[in-house]
């Protein structure tokens, strides 16, 4: 059963939104800060159910105020997430991180293990950036 609302929405809590990007045909979430364990699964199983139901093959993740990702979160990423991602029809990630600090370090580590096998993911520092790379990825299918 899907949770999408008619805006496209499918989380609006205060460390994450993640929405389907019906004009660029991606998932975009915009992590605000904190998330806890349960609150960081939670957003990031929205991402796959958005995944699903818009057909996406893309995912943007504005990551510049995520503050960090504890080990335990970074290993359910790479081991329970990424293969549930894969088996939705993910095929790429544009992350825009922060220019420092540990969000910028969980992030670049979690990509660096799953980046090499699951999907084709980049880093940028700007989100008009990360769009222009999946419009641009996707063109070429």
């Amino acid at each position: 059963m899907s949770t999408l609302r008619s805006d496209g929405v499918y989380a609006d809590e205060p460390w994450v939104s993640v929405q389907w990007d019906r004009e660029y045909g991606c998932v975009y979430a915009e992590w605000k800060g904190f998330a806890n364990t349960i609150e960081l699964q939670a957003g990031m199983m929205r991402v796959i159910q958005a995944t699903r139901d818009g057909h996406g093959e893309s995912f943007v993740s504005d990551n510049r105020r995520l503050e960090s990702v504890a080990s335990e979160d970074q290993r359910w990423i790479v081991e329970t997430w990424t293969p549930l991602a894969v088996a939705a029809g993910l095929k790429r990630i544009a992350v825009v991180v922060a220019h420092r600090g540990l969000g910028k370090i969980a992030s670049e580590a979690v990509l660096s293990q799953i980046g090499k096998t699951a999907f084709v993911a980049r880093t940028f520092t700007t989100v008009s950036e990360a769009i222009e790379w999946v419009v641009d990825e996707q063109a070429k299918q």
